[in-house]
């Protein structure tokens, strides 16, 4: 029970801190794309706005979708200096782009962890973490998904969360009742 109130704890830290992040790379994104219409011809960066927004990710995303995910990867040293703190809790965390706008979070304990981990319990504690994240993505992807994932170090799962618009709106309706 003990472990089960600490992963929650960690996963909701680190998302909190990603939706931040999220914040500052929309930001970015904004003005770089003004700053690069100011000093372009109208023509031209309409040009490269239609052919960025046209082009895809090896995974079928958008460019930007891409973009964000790299963005949010290069977040990663901060975050895990974070969360890790003197007690090294995980030995990895990736992010990374998967199918179907999907952001692919990934925890890797550093000690391995005998623990069962009540996946929907642990669901619905991410959901109203994750959905600032969703609300800003859904800029670049409207029907962006999350997948959270935990795993021991030697890649042994422990849980495998997806979360998605429907899941949010859901919990929304089932709080307000």
């Amino acid at each position: 029970m003990k472990n089960k109130f600490f992963i929650a704890f960690l996963s909701v830290f680190f998302l909190f801190g990603l939706t931040a992040c999220s914040n500052d790379k929309t930001k970015d994104t904004a003005s770089s794309s003004s700053s690069s219409a100011k000093s372009s011809s109208s023509k031209t960066s309409s040009t490269s706005k239609n052919s960025l927004s046209r082009a895809k990710s090896t995974k079928g995303n958008s460019a930007n979708f891409a973009l964000m995910i790299k963005t949010a990867q290069s977040q990663i040293p901060a975050l895990k200096a974070q969360l890790n703190g003197e007690n090294n809790t995980f030995k990895d965390i990736a992010i990374d782009e998967g199918e179907d706008s999907t952001v692919i979070y990934t925890y890797t304990f550093a000690q391995p962890q005998d623990i069962n981990l009540d996946n929907e319990a642990l669901k619905q504690v991410l959901i109203p973490e994750v959905e600032p994240l969703v609300n800003e993505a859904k800029a670049i992807a409207p029907d962006v998904k999350v997948l959270v994932k935990y795993d021991n170090p030697d890649g042994s799962n422990l849980a495998t969360i997806s979360i998605t618009q429907a899941d949010i709106e859901a919990a929304k309706a089932t709080t307000q009742e």
